[in-house]
């Protein structure tokens, strides 16, 4: 019977996996014939390909563009990254400028951007030298490109064509991208502005607009509103163009180019600084602030304190608690007579964290001397590590819920422990705490690290040791002080219930996981680490039934294999995806150095945060301190503003804030307070606590 049942399974296991099979082919195959897992094919053409030395061609690099997706023009907008090709030259050749066709306008959320969809050519000039060989010439690139829809996709394609070869020329497809191309205007432009608007003054009436249409894409990031509607008003003089300003000074800004779009016609200007207007004023850059500006000053023990400190909070985090519970439970198990082996226990455990974070700072340390931009939680910068450790608490959640037992286990309570196996267990145990310890940051731990990766190796790695140290603590004073032990309730049938009640939180620990992940991967790495999950409750599940014999072992067999390569594989074929980072609060913007460099010119104070997807505490504090709505009432109030840096992926700017002001991992919330206006300078910043409240950003801000 279990046969007959079997072999029905495997026949609809196979026709279902089949039909998915096809289904992602002829998906795949719809989204590029020539590279099906790209979502923009980029070809090279020229007006001419029989070339003589001395002469000027044009080459036409275009695009498709998968449907319902975009790439950028030159300017972005509000997020994106322009197109730019990386070209490997025969010696003399030479390219000019990128020519950029007309950009659209498109809406993303709150945000909106410049760029193409479905298919956009750009041309460039290729200027052949004098003295040409005879043979075939092939010219050769790389096109970088960011391709949005949900998610954004960085693309890097290669491209070439030969010259005075059978390649045929494609003068139509030029003469097609040349009519899309902004007629530059030659009429005087002065820019300037007036209180919130970017004002722009068009000398001379020789062009007429539609004024209903218009709307502008400046080449300049930053100078304009871009989600702002342009108005057009024709003046004395000419035409007078009004759009709400951005957020950038003008005061350094010598032209401004743009192009205007009428919906039938484009044109390209430039615009100089008006003498007559008035434009913002800043203070003298010298007055500026910079982040080294606060001096570290920790001391070798205080931030030894610090991190034996940090351990000992770490024990409460959600994914470590019911580790230390089931480890802690285990010792009422021993008898009184058992002494010697319940502190051999907690030695063995003490070992198994205190190697395992001696280990995660030799390797930290050696990529911060070899140059690496990274800090306290580098690891979980990977899309790999991230997968892992969610395979790892999804399985110890298994294991809690008595879905399947370990032989020699680590969660096993009503075992009592023999000798080797209870110490090589209390060990690999160590090992796992530090793992899943990983994605948390508890308080005093941020200010201990960054000091640490300051110090000599020597010191770091102490330091690094206390903090392990201060996990191990709690457990290792219950196996030294039967006192203690006794404390904890007496074995019963409980143990068992509170056992599967334990795997709750791993399981909510493997969603938080797998939540990262999708801020890393993009939406399809979910489905994969989902599927990932099941099949391996399937691994389990068929290993209870594989028969002892015959060819259905062996179907068997060869799907457990399947099976388990698929777990493996997953996370191995997942890559980091540039996520589109969008502001989540009414006056929210996103960090970056040369954004933090203007608003500090400015008078305004500034608060930033820089966080990450997989920091607990990063999201607790915003939910229970930032983003409450009496803390976003007074940045409104007092014209905070609030920039937030994302670390969830590698961020050498975001990794070098946090140095600067002596840290090596998230959460840093730093605030600088408004200039005085007497004297033009601003206050030291203020550097908060890792573990926020309302009253505490209250009192900093007042």
């Amino acid at each position: 019977m279990l046969k007959k049942n079997l072999f029905k399974f495997y026949f609809t296991f196979i026709i279902v996996f089949t039909l998915i099979g096809f289904s992602y082919s002829a998906k795949a195959e719809s989204l590029n014939d020539n590279e099906p897992y790209k979502y923009v094919s980029v070809k090279i053409f020229a007006d001419k390909t029989n070339i003589i030395g001395g002469e000027t061609i044009r080459l036409a690099i275009e695009q498709t563009i998968y449907p319902d997706w975009h790439t950028y023009w030159l300017n972005p907008g509000d997020s994106g990254l322009p197109f730019e090709v990386e070209w490997n030259l025969p010696k003399n050749y030479h390219v000019g400028n990128l020519e950029w066709p007309t950009p659209q306008k498109i809406k993303f959320g709150e945000l909106t951007n410049y760029g193409y969809e479905k298919k956009v050519v750009l041309l460039q000039n290729l200027n052949i030298p004098k003295n040409i060989s005879t043979n075939p010439i092939t010219i050769k690139g790389k096109a970088n490109l960011l391709v949005c829809h949900d998610i954004c996709i960085p693309e890097t394609h290669d491209i070439q064509i030969t010259l005075n070869g059978d390649e045929t020329a494609n003068k139509n497809l030029i003469e097609t991208a040349k009519s899309k191309i902004p007629v530059t205007l030659n009429q005087e432009s002065f820019f300037y502005e007036e209180g919130e608007n970017f004002i722009i003054d068009i000398i001379g009436k020789e062009t007429s607009f539609n004024q209903k249409n218009v709307y502008i894409a400046p080449e300049e990031w930053g100078l304009i509103d871009n989600n702002a509607n342009a108005k057009v008003k024709i003046t004395n003089d000419g035409y007078r163009i009004t759009q709400k300003r951005g957020d950038r000074s003008l005061s350094k800004i010598k032209e401004f180019s743009f192009i205007i779009n009428d919906k039938r016609n484009a044109y390209s200007l430039t615009a100089l600084p008006s003498l007559n207007k008035s434009t913002t004023a800043t203070t003298d850059p010298t007055n500026e602030l910079t982040n080294n500006t606060v001096e570290n000053q920790l001391t070798f023990t205080k931030a030894f304190l610090f991190a034996l400190l940090g351990g000992i909070i770490l024990n409460l985090m959600p994914c470590v608690f019911p580790v230390l519970s089931m480890k802690a439970l285990s010792l009422v198990q021993l008898s009184g007579k058992e002494e010697e082996k319940a502190r051999l226990y907690g030695l063995s455990y003490t070992a198994g964290i205190l190697i395992s974070f001696g280990l995660i700072a030799a390797i930290l340390i050696g990529l911060k001397t070899a140059g690496a931009q990274i800090g306290w939680g580098f690891q979980l910068q990977s899309p790999i590590v991230i997968s892992l450790l969610a395979y790892l608490v999804f399985i110890i959640g298994l294991n809690l819920s008595g879905f399947f037992e370990f032989k020699i286990g680590f969660t096993n309570a009503g075992q009592k422990l023999a000798s080797q196996s209870g110490n090589k267990g209390a060990f690999f145990t160590g090992v796992l705490a530090t793992l899943v310890a990983t994605p948390c940051t508890a308080p005093f731990m941020g200010a201990a690290m960054g000091y640490a990766l300051t110090q000599s190796a020597f010191s770091a790695i102490l330091i690094f040791l206390a903090l392990g140290f201060g996990l191990a603590l709690p457990y290792l004073a219950l196996c030294f002080i039967p006192s203690l032990r006794t404390k904890l309730p007496k074995p019963g049938a409980w143990m068992e219930t509170f056992k599967q009640f334990l795997s709750f939180p791993m399981f909510l620990t493997a969603a938080f996981l797998i939540w990262v992940l999708s801020q890393q991967a993009g939406s399809l790495s979910v489905l994969c680490i989902l599927s990932s999950m099941v099949a391996i409750v399937f691994i389990i599940w068929l290993w209870r039934v594989i028969p002892k014999q015959g060819l259905v072992r062996l179907i068997s067999l060869m799907l457990l294999g399947l099976a388990i390569i698929f777990v493996i594989a997953t996370p191995l074929l997942l890559k980091t995806e540039m996520q589109v980072t969008s502001p989540n609060t009414q006056n929210e913007q996103v960090y970056n150095a040369q954004k933090l460099s203007e608003l500090l010119k400015g008078n305004d104070p500034i608060f930033t945060n820089m966080t990450a997807a997989w920091c607990i505490t990063c999201k607790i504090n915003e939910r229970v301190a930032i983003k409450t709505q009496e803390v976003q009432n007074i940045f409104a109030e007092k014209n905070i503003q609030y920039l937030k840096g994302d670390w969830t992926n590698q961020n050498p700017e975001i990794t070098q804030y946090l140095n600067s002001f002596g840290r090596q991992g998230v959460p840093l919330y730093v605030y600088y307070g408004a200039r005085d206006v007497q004297n033009g300078e601003r206050p030291s910043p203020v550097l908060l606590p890792q573990i926020l409240t309302v009253n505490l950003i209250k009192n900093t801000v007042q």
